[in-house]
This record gives structure tokens, C-alpha cells and sequence, in this order.
């Protein structure tokens, strides 16, 4: 689990740092190229709702597309859209572009991703299709589909976790870049067995701190740390359910 989390880590870091016209955001956060984002949440009519932002990094207004690829589905499950307007699960690109100023951030709720594991709409968890599935959404200026990035999402619906929950917030480091320390707040249902690791390129880890309250502040010095990119993984009963990145720069 934990060598699979940092392979998708590094390959992300690769992508984060090239410059593209566009990149995806949620809360602040700047994802990637090709960064895997994990969604859990299940509306009650059976949906699993991903929402995301865009924001155009270039000094002129751009037409952007949204693509969707999908890699991996669950049997009677089915993914869709929302850019600008909703579209069918038969959909894969956007009909028509949405006008992003120069710098500008889209409004929440324009761009959302779709998985819905009860086409019935019952609502009744006894009719939720469990698994996982795995699809790539890209965006790119209009005709430019060279100068696309991606996000990879996987839609993971498992009844027997549901319950249990163990992670509720682990929050972007902050501050990021650091110079001499760096925290994450985190809001777990269960202490039990939890703790914070930190873990550089290659994998090492340099430090690790166990959570004892259910709701605080993780805070780590980084000054004996090297110049560069850092992982932070939660572990709640061994296994690593969050991994956020961090740049320490001197």
C-alpha cells in the first residue's frame, strides 16, 4: 500500500512541477499532472460527486474543453460530467468550451465528476454496486490537446468501511513551502493505532509523530530536513488512508 502511494506520489510531482495553461484545484490545493484522487463520499440517492476547479495560469482568456477517459468500471455503474453544463454517461468530451479569463479561477460547482453506483436512484443502500473505478478527466485550451492535464479519480465504494470512517479532515500542509516547520490539522473519528509520517523522495521515512487526540494539529520541524519535496502520510491501524506533498526550501 505504502510503495503504491508514493509511486503515484512521485509520478505527480514529475507533472506538478512543468508549467501547462491550466490546472486543477480544489480548496486551495493545486493538483499534479496526473495526480490520483481518491472519492469515498456517497450521496444518499447512490452518487458519488467529485467537484474540482480550474484555474488558467496564462496572461490571455482561454476556450477550455473537458475530457473524460475511462479506464476501469464497475458493472451497472455509470460516470459523467459537469462542465459548464451536465452531460450523458455516453459523453467523453465536452460538446462546447467554457471562456476562462486570464489568471481566473472557475466557479465552484462548474466542474464536477459523476459516478453513480444506483441507477435506480432508490437510495437504498441494498441496491449500491460496490468496487472500484477508475477514470481520467483532462482539460486543455480548444484545439491544443497537447497542452491538456489530468486528473486520475477512483471511485472507491466499499459497504464494509463505511462505518468506520477513520478519516474525516488531514488538511494541506501549511506553511508551503516551509522553512522551519510545517503542520497539518487533522479530524479523525478514531485515534486508535494513528499516526503521521513523513517521507522523502526515495521513499525513506525521516520522521514520524502518533496522533493521541482525535482533533488537532501535527506539527513537525523541518529544519535538520534537505532542500526539497516531501510526502505526509496518515496511517490510522497501519494502513496509509491520506498522503499530502511538501516542498521544504531554506
Amino acid at each position: 500500500m505504502k510503495k503504491s502511494i508514493f509511486t503515484l506520489a512521485f509520478l505527480a510531482v514529475m507533472g506538478w512541477v512543468s508549467a501547462q495553461s491550466l490546472q486543477f484545484e480544489k480548496d486551495g490545493y493545486v493538483y499534479g499532472q496526473g495526480e490520483t484522487v481518491i472519492c469515498t463520499h456517497v450521496e444518499e440517492w447512490g452518487e458519488m460527486i467529485q467537484e474540482m476547479q480550474l484555474r488558467n495560469n496564462t496572461s490571455s482568456s482561454l476556450q477550455v474543453m473537458v475530457m473524460r477517459e475511462v479506464v476501469e468500471i464497475v458493472e451497472g455503474t455509470e460516470n459523467s460530467f459537469c462542465w459548464g453544463s451536465c452531460y450523458a454517461p455516453t459523453v467523453n468530451v465536452s460538446p462546447r468550451p467554457v471562456e476562462m479569463e486570464a489568471g481566473a479561477l472557475s466557479a465552484a460547482g462548474l466542474l464536477s465528476f459523476h459516478h453513480l453506483i444506483d441507477p435506480t436512484y432508490s437510495g437504498d443502500p441494498e441496491n449500491f454496486i460496490p468496487g472500484t473505478s477508475i477514470v481520467k478527466y483532462y482539460a486543455y485550451p480548444e484545439g491544443n490537446e497537447d497542452d491538456k492535464v489530468c486528473v486520475e479519480v477512483h471511485f472507491v465504494y466499499d459497504p464494509s468501511s463505511v462505518s468506520e470512517q477513520p478519516v474525516l479532515n488531514f488538511g494541506h500542509a501549511y506553511p508551503n513551502p516551509a522553512t522551519s516547520m510545517v503542520r497539518f490539522d487533522y479530524n479523525i473519528s478514531s485515534a486508535s493505532n494513528a499516526s503521521v509520517a513523513i517521507y522523502n523522495l526515495l521513499g525513506q521515512e525521516v520522521m514520524r509523530q502518533p496522533l493521541t487526540t482525535l482533533q488537532g494539529t501535527a506539527a513537525f520541524s523541518v529544519a535538520d530536513l534537505n532542500e526539497g519535496i516531501y510526502f505526509c502520510n496518515l496511517f490510522v491501524n497501519g494502513q496509509a488512508v491520506k498522503a499530502e506533498k511538501f516542498i521544504v526550501k531554506k
